[in-house]
């Protein structure tokens, strides 16, 4: 088959999100189809992925921002002559910066999740790249939304014999941002004619298919994210290592407001005031981009003295954190109305941790329920005695966790397994609509 598959986030960008797109370009490649991915030009960066592309087709189209070329231009004039000062021009782009931030991070707008956005700058433009070739299957994996843009054009026109709309997270109904009240309507209309005009519908749990279900009658299905065993093949055959301290590791990123580490910070506190374990014991390192430094937790709860924020590394690094951590702790979104969110990082977490400290989380999530069905880790809450009974038993006990990897279970969400699920079902699939 000749597939397109559209994607704003694609390495190199550095993006548990990437590897999702990533591993259908690498997988259907290698299963012997013609792959050519559609995605926006990326800057290099220091942590970028370092990914082999050299067997698929990349068309990489560049994303117009306003003021962004500017205000690069002159933070690097700032950077490369510092005794000059900050100039005026670099002062009054920072503060727009500041407030386009607040604004984008408050609403989702221009911000990769909510209408409007940049990106639909992008798919108009970056459409005509791919417009005049006939596409077996095309695959949009969004957001942001505006990926599907490009998916229902091609579809309109008779390109695309197939159509996969793909949601990484929820559009209209999505829990982190809210987005403007005025273009809801407007939202919830270009999401129609997404998923009318979609032969299939894909997501990344049960309950947001559930959710997805409820909303369209076009067949909507589960692709996990997964996890892919050649990502640690650098780590193949290398002990791990055995800690002077209790290691617990965070890889990641942190949502404020939805994802909490204060039970685990607050129980550790209470032990360290209380002379159970000292600081020598324990570290508990944090690595992510900016957002994931929780240093005013830690300093709320008296335990700065073992926290660590590695700051946003490379991904071989992250995954070497993880390999050698005592505990790899998975933090559940706080909020009664999301059960559905099974991050990339989960199955990493399920296939190479040690043990995983499941926070914020009940075994009634589908999270905590994969964690325990794979015998992968434990589910503590926020139950902050439960915590400090398993830190003594871990620290102080020198207790070693008597789990058993169920792997046949964890083999089922290899990326590899996921993408020939996709195209299984992509060749299945009849005419009949789902029906709610």
């Amino acid at each position: 088959m000749k597939i397109l598959i559209v994607s704003v986030y694609f390495p190199p960008l550095n993006s548990i999100a990437s590897l999702r797109s990533y591993s259908w370009a690498k997988w259907f490649s290698r299963m012997g189809h013609d792959v050519t991915v559609l995605t926006t030009e990326k800057r290099s960066l220091p942590n970028d992925l370092k990914l082999d592309c050299s067997s698929f087709r990349i068309i990489a189209y560049p994303l117009w921002i306003p003021l962004s070329g500017l205000y690069h231009e002159v933070k690097r004039e700032v950077q490369e002559k510092p005794s000059t000062g900050l100039s005026l021009k670099f002062r009054l782009l920072n503060a727009i910066k500041k407030l386009y931030t607040s604004f984008a991070t408050t609403t989702g707008c221009f911000y990769t999740c909510r209408y409007p956005d940049w990106h639909d700058w992008w798919a108009r433009r970056a459409y005509k790249l791919v417009k005049n070739e006939d596409w077996d299957l095309v695959i949009s994996s969004g957001g942001p939304y505006s990926v599907h843009r490009v998916g229902l054009a091609l579809k309109k026109i008779g390109k695309a014999k197939k159509w996969v709309v793909d949601w990484r997270d929820l559009w209209t109904k999505n829990h982190l941002f809210g987005g403007l009240r005025i273009f809801h309507p407007l939202e919830r209309y270009l999401e129609r004619k997404f998923h009318e005009s979609a032969d299939l519908i894909t997501t990344v749990s049960e309950p947001l298919a559930e959710v997805l279900r409820r909303m369209t009658r076009t067949r909507v299905e589960v692709i996990y994210n997964g996890f892919d065993p050649e990502d640690f093949c650098f780590l193949r055959g290398e002990p791990r290592k055995q800690n002077e301290r209790f290691e617990i590791v965070y890889t990641g990123t942190i949502y404020r407001g939805f994802q909490d580490p204060s039970p685990l910070f607050h129980a550790v506190g209470n032990l360290l005031r209380n002379g159970v374990i000292k600081p020598i014991d324990l570290r508990i390192t944090f690595a992510g981009p900016p957002q994931t430094d929780v240093a005013d937790l830690a300093d709320k709860y008296g335990v700065r003295e073992v926290y660590t924020y590695a700051g946003f590394i490379p991904r071989e690094e992250a995954l070497e954190l993880q390999y050698n951590a005592d505990v790899c702790l998975f933090l559940e979104y706080n909020n009664p109305s999301v059960k559905g969110i099974l991050t990339g990082k989960l199955f990493e977490y399920l296939y190479t941790a040690r043990e995983i400290w499941a926070i914020g989380i009940g075994g009634d999530s589908v999270a905590g329920a994969l964690i325990e069905e794979s015998n992968s880790g434990v589910v503590l809450g926020t139950d902050v005695e439960k915590i400090e009974n398993l830190l003594i038993k871990r620290i102080k006990w020198k207790e070693q966790p008597s789990l058993q990897k169920d792997f046949a279970f964890i083999e089922q969400f290899s990326r590899e397994k996921q993408a020939l699920k996709l195209l299984e079902l992509i060749g299945g699939l009849r005419k009949t609509p789902h029906s709610p």
